[in-house]
């Protein structure tokens, strides 16, 4: 059986994750974040079991997977060195949130380049977080824009001297972080805590978090697939670029002790089918699916995780899924710190932007 597979390739496991265990770290994932089964939902979609990984519960940087690539990329050269970083994401970029929380935490300093993405409460949230913390804000009116005016930010290591952060923090070391976190998985079903899912749903945006799943549920020595359900446009991430992610993290791994090979990973299937309008345009079926789980008590939200669910959803109805399905809860956690005049210390730009906004509301 399945289980039994899972057991008796133990010992195999268990040698990755003590080996994954001793790479440096800042020791911000302490514990497991647990699994919630959702067996009446299950039931109604027509799988065996449906589980979902709770990410959302970690402690650290108001949870999240970005923690769990947070935690090893910071702690590794020249960030754990440095004590200013830059980075660039939307304006509700869930990255800078956690890049701001990460800065506040090692009292360091975030120099975050920000582009436009549609307003709605949560980037809202989002961005007076990341005013809030130790930051910096750059505004641009587009990704294009931001691309045209500072390319450096997608390609270079260093900007004026100062260490970058990939977007999405994903590197090499970000993605052996999701390499722990698929093993931490694989010891929960060992435990009992579930049984060996067959597939995995999980958001795709810059690609990090699929390529370490794959590699990591392969390094385990289970049997199934990822489905990476695209938030952004297939010229931005693609399979091509999971795949490249997964080799250049096996190499990063096996320069640091741990021999890791892409060619373990498990399949990763990427789904096109949820992106609606593009990048941060949440869509009627991702809106319902952060419904459907939040009824069971499990919070996502429209632009990434909902649109991973809401594809987990129509795959369901459309028998595409079956057996026994994990959803990877990647989001982070609210209600996230703000300082009163957090407006104040937004560029020019965005102010405009909000006065704007507030006068084609009233005209409407």
């Amino acid at each position: 059986s399945r289980a039994v597979a899972c057991v008796d390739s133990a010992d195999r496991y268990l040698a990755w994750a003590e080996q994954l265990r001793a790479l440096p770290s800042l020791g911000w994932v302490t514990s497991p974040s647990p699994v919630t089964p959702l067996p009446g939902l299950a039931a109604q979609l027509g799988l065996t079991e449906l589980c979902v990984k709770r990410d959302d519960l970690l402690d650290a940087l108001h949870g999240g997977t970005k923690v769990r690539k947070l935690d090893l990329l910071l702690a590794a050269a020249p960030y754990r060195d440095s004590p200013r970083w830059v980075s660039l994401g939307a304006i509700g970029s869930g990255h800078l949130v956690a890049c701001t929380a990460a800065a506040h935490t090692l009292r360091r300093h975030l120099e975050a380049h920000l582009f436009f993405e549609p307003l709605s409460a949560g980037v809202l949230e989002n961005l007076a977080s990341i005013a809030s913390g130790p930051s910096t804000l750059h505004y641009y009116r587009s990704r294009a824009h931001l691309v045209l005016r500072q390319p450096s930010l997608l390609t270079a290591k260093l900007l004026g001297g100062v260490p970058v952060i990939a977007p999405g923090a994903t590197a090499p070391a970000s993605v052996a972080g999701i390499v722990r976190a698929a093993l931490e998985l694989a010891e929960q079903a060992r435990a009992g805590l579930l049984a060996p899912p067959d597939v995995v749903y999980c958001a795709l945006g810059t690609g990090g978090t699929a390529a370490g799943l794959a590699l990591g549920l392969g390094l385990a020595g289970l049997r199934c697939e990822v489905r990476a359900v695209s938030a952004v446009e297939p010229y931005v991430v693609s399979a091509r670029t999971v795949r490249l992610h997964i080799e250049r993290a096996a190499r990063w791994l096996h320069e640091h002790g741990v021999p890791a090979r892409a060619d373990q990973a498990v399949a990763v299937r990427v789904l096109k089918t949820q992106l609606g309008q593009g990048y941060g345009a949440v869509t009627p079926q991702s809106l319902a699916a952060v419904e459907i789980l939040s009824q069971q008590g499990v919070p996502i939200e429209p632009v990434y995780t909902g649109k991973a669910f809401a594809a987990l959803l129509a795959q369901a109805a459309s028998k595409h899924v079956r057996g026994r399905v994990l959803f990877w809860n990647s989001v982070r956690r609210g209600p996230l710190p703000c300082a009163s005049d957090w407006r104040e210390r937004l560029p020019a730009a965005l102010v405009r932007l909000f006065v704007n906004a507030a006068a084609t509301t009233e005209m409407s």
